[in-house]
């Protein structure tokens, strides 16, 4: 494969947007296609999303060519880029025309090994352009004739071209002969305004909604995984490691929020302690956030905005103050609470923003919703700050994820199998609601839920037992029903999922329920019992929360 990228079985959860932008991706043919920006947290998949759509591209199709770009931290000068940029471009297209995949790795390769590549190839149009680069002496020249190289390709052959670029934010840091430069970002709206060649652009969010070609970009949200597909993730890769796990840790995979690179560290550190019991993946969570790849990531994010070794003992207790004072922070205020100068508190709390490390508008600042990023920050304040031991600091977050995993609430009730009882349990399961606070949307979304369970229950159940057995359980991020009954067996060994026979097969009308319920929650899983068969439901009540808050604010 051109790049390396996770198979098939481990990508989960994102073929809507690999269909969406794979899509978007041959219209460029005809000239309709927009640039586009994908915004996401810190690893979420963007960049994953980006290879994915690349490898397909690669291989899948002719008519488009791909061309994926990350941009290097170490190669910032405007003349080393502009030659990387190209030679690299002109390298995958050549390798696309000829699916050879080894042109994609050629490094070290000089521009006279190229020019000789291009002539035994009759690759002319790839001469021109290589030829014009090679007469140019002016960096930014050389940098604009870079950037339009895909464009001119598209005039030469008649070939669209998707660009995607990662990281782009390190942009900002370019430099001509050590003067930075960061305006000669602006070199970049010209390319992405074509429409035959347009651009996918990722990297740090924060930062690259404020840079000045951004209005010229549509946006596209990659969300954190659905706890049904993080499951998967997390059962899949431990069982790369041989381990087989009886039912998934939802409320620590809740706690992961969707985050592929949370998950990815969490399981490979338990897959090579050989831990599967959710006790055990919790206490290997706790080391990842205090000492493994999740620290260590964070970390090197916290020391590249912040390499001052002083300065970073201040910037943890004003981050640990922001995330435990219980409400948004305005500027003032931490300049009051830590003895500093407006310009010092805006200089650190701006770097904090685009950092990643707290979320806000308008000079206000609060935590943000990545709990393991908030675990992090307090491991490091205890031990920076505090001066806390290892064990100290362990025995704290084993506290505190006790907490995460004892507070709820439950409810159980008992139904008769008659006509409209599914209705009385959704009245109860309103007031629970309303007692709880939950919002009104997730209140009917788990109501329709609920109702579809309790009739599925009644369609299947053959046995005796004509009650429905209801379990409530909330927790302060998570709701889970469970639905009970004397059903048959009709769940199977290797799918999960219920059988569905020849009379629902021929009766259009029957058969729905199921994907109703998955519309409504975001995981349903089948479970056979002494009774007979539940269906448990999952809803993430912190994540609906956010997308309603997100839909007020923009008027949706």
């Amino acid at each position: 494969m051109p790049l390396r990228i996770l198979p098939e079985k481990d990508f989960f959860g994102r073929k809507e947007e690999l269909a969406d932008l794979y899509r978007r991706s041959l219209e460029a043919e005809k000239g309709i296609t927009q640039s586009v920006f994908l915004s996401g947290s810190r690893g979420v998949g963007k960049t994953e999303l980006l290879k994915q759509l690349f490898n397909n591209l690669f291989w899948k199709q002719d008519k488009v060519a791909p061309f994926y770009y990350s941009i290097n931290s170490a190669i910032l000068s405007v003349s080393d880029f502009s030659r990387d940029y190209l030679m690299r471009y002109i390298c995958q297209r050549l390798a696309f025309e000829n699916k050879e995949s080894s042109l994609i790795y050629r490094e070290g390769l000089s521009i006279d090994g190229l020019t000789s590549i291009l002539e035994e190839r009759k690759a002319f149009w790839a001469l021109e352009i290589l030829d014009v680069y090679i007469q140019c002496h002016e960096p930014i020249d050389s940098l604009r004739i870079a950037l339009n190289a895909p464009h001119q390709s598209t005039l030469a052959t008649g070939m669209s071209v998707v660009v995607m670029i990662d990281e782009f934010q390190r942009l900002n840091n370019f430099h001509i002969s050590g003067n930075a430069a960061p305006i000669l970002v602006a070199l970049f709206e010209m390319p992405l305004s074509f429409r035959k060649t347009p651009h996918l652009i990722t990297g740090n969010q924060a930062e690259i909604q404020e840079m000045p070609i951004i209005g010229a970009l549509t946006r596209m949200d990659v969300q954190p995984l659905q706890l049904e597909d993080a499951a998967l993730m997390f059962s899949s890769l431990l069982d790369g490691h041989g381990i087989k796990i009886s039912s998934e840790p939802h409320t620590l995979l809740n706690h992961l929020g969707g985050n592929p690179f949370y998950i990815k560290c969490v399981a490979r550190a338990a897959g090579l302690s050989k831990k599967s019991e959710e006790k055990d993946c919790w206490r290997t969570y706790i080391n990842e956030i205090s000492d493994g790849n999740i620290y260590f990531y964070w970390l090197s994010v916290l020391k590249s905005f912040f390499p001052e070794l002083g300065k970073r003992r201040k910037v943890l207790e004003i981050t640990n103050r922001i995330y435990h004072t219980g409400e948004s922070l305005a500027q003032h205020r931490i300049s009051k609470a830590f003895s500093l100068s407006e310009r010092d508190t805006e200089v650190i709390t701006t770097a904090l923003y685009r950092a990643g490390f707290v979320s806000g508008e308008f000079g206000v600042f609060r935590a943000p919703e990545d709990r393991v990023l908030i675990d992090f920050i307090d491991c490091l304040y205890m031990k920076e700050v505090r001066g806390k031991s290892y064990r100290d600091i362990e025995m704290g977050l084993l506290e505190k994820t006790a907490d995460t995993k004892c507070k709820g609430t439950s409810f159980e009730m008992t139904i008769p199998m008659v006509r409209e009882a599914e209705l009385v349990a959704a009245q109860c399961l309103e007031q629970i609601g309303k007692n709880l606070h939950l919002d009104e949307d997730v209140i009917g979304q788990l109501q329709m839920a609920v109702i579809e369970a309790c009739i599925n229950a009644m369609e299947h159940s053959k046995g005796e037992d004509k009650n429905i057995y209801l379990s409530f359980n909330f927790t302060e991020d998570m709701a889970e029903i469970s639905i009970e009954s004397s059903g048959r067996d009709f769940v199977s060994q290797e799918t999960g999922e219920p059988f569905v026979g020849r009379g629902l097969q021929e009766d259009a009308g029957r058969g729905w329920g199921i994907k109703l319920m998955k519309n409504f929650v975001d995981s349903v899983r089948f479970e056979k019992t002494e009774r007979g068969t539940k269906v448990v439901l999952a809803k993430n009540l912190l994540r609906e929360a956010r997308i309603n808050r997100e839909g007020t604010a923009t008027g949706e």
